[in-house]
């Protein structure tokens, strides 16, 4: 589906990742903030379940990519940070049509381990909460994350 077809806020750029899993689940459209970065979605026929309502898991898959590009960014690690554990509330439902959008920050980083907490907002409203454990590779060099995904910053108009 083109990006044309959903619509963001001001300052959410087309993340155009078509490659992997993230193509499946979008379009997803991203904003840097320098030191931070959130992704977010318009909830569209492809994202609900039989209710008309945002499938649980499509909200999960944003939040754990937020966490785990936001860590990225807030920590300059530059490999692939694998998600080891990540825990969930569903506080609110998203509704067909409605803008979802991810925040995330790092709590704490050691050697081998990043921890972080997040939530999605639908319309400015509280939907989701998360907390994760994220794995720093041992070899920063087995994986160039910079290579291998579009861009996590705002290109220039």
């Amino acid at each position: 589906m083109s990006f044309e077809a959903y619509d963001a806020p001001p300052g959410f750029y087309p993340w155009e990742a078509e490659r992997y899993y993230y193509g499946t689940v979008g379009p997803l459209f991203l904003r840097n903030l320098g030191n931070k970065v959130e992704f977010g979605f318009r909830c569209g026929d492809k994202h609900v379940n039989a209710a008309k309502i945002c499938h649980g898991g499509m909200l999960f898959t944003l939040m754990d990519i937020e966490l785990g590009f936001n860590a990225n960014v807030e920590t300059g690690i530059t490999g692939f940070l694998v998600t080891v554990s990540m825990t969930s509330d569903f506080v609110a439902s998203v509704m067909q049509g409605q803008w979802v959008e991810a925040h995330a920050s790092v709590v704490k980083q050691t050697r081998s381990l990043v921890f972080a907490e997040g939530r999605l907002f639908a319309d400015g409203e509280i939907v989701l909460r998360a907390n994760a454990v994220l794995k720093v590779p041992r070899n920063l060099d087995d994986f160039d994350l910079a290579a291998s995904l579009p861009p996590l910053y705002v290109p220039e108009d």
